[in-house]
């Protein structure tokens, strides 16, 4: 049983939604030629990996065949559910009374027909405590192609800070790639290095 582990955590490339900054969730939506520019950018920097999975959104399929990788389509490495904020701007709903109330205590209260925040870091650390578990013995990186927020909810998790998951920087089309170590029970974050498409 090893104690170490190497894990890439892969943004999928830009959408429409990405570039005007509209929040975009379990929306499908395509990658951008752009979007596809900056995956075929990052591919020349990662290596070959045996264990790989996606969210199963469009963008995140999209992101992982131009990668050129194997993997299994994961429904809980969906991004956060915005409900009815998806695919509108701050600009948008600043002046909507739900979207305040939102903005002002995320911990506690919901997007308008969206999932909580502690359904949303359930679900995601529930499918990473799963992972780690079956993949215990695996020799060659795993590979996660997801979201901002599955990305950034995992660093700040492993990471064991108390900070805003927000402060970990995390364009489209980046990858961290984290090495994680086992002490007891638990797994921490040894290493994060951001990698950058250019």
């Amino acid at each position: 049983m090893v104690d170490h582990l190497d894990l890439y955590l892969i943004r999928h490339g830009e959408t429409v939604s990405n570039r005007q900054k509209r929040y975009i969730g379990w929306r499908e939506e395509p990658l951008t030629e752009e979007g596809v520019d900056q995956i075929k950018q990052l591919r020349k920097k990662l290596p070959l990996m045996e264990f790989v999975y996606a969210s199963d959104l469009s963008r995140c399929r999209e992101t992982a065949g131009i990668l050129s990788l194997v993997f299994r389509e994961e429904k809980a490495l969906r991004e956060y559910d915005f409900g009815d904020f998806d695919g509108k701007s701050y600009e948008e709903l600043k002046d909507e009374e739900g979207y305040r109330r939102w903005l002002d205590d995320m911990e506690n209260e919901s997007p308008i027909n969206g999932e909580s925040f502690s359904q949303f870091k359930g679900r995601v650390l529930q499918f990473m405590a799963a992972l780690l578990e079956t993949c215990e013995d695996a020799a060659s990186p795993i590979a996660l192609v997801t979201h901002g927020g599955v990305i950034r909810t995992l660093l700040q998790h492993f990471s064991k800070q108390t900070n805003s998951m927000w402060e970990w920087s995390m364009d489209p089309g980046e990858a961290y790639h984290i090495q994680l170590l086992k002490e007891g029970d638990e797994w921490i974050l040894l290493q994060a290095e951001r990698i950058t498409a250019n």
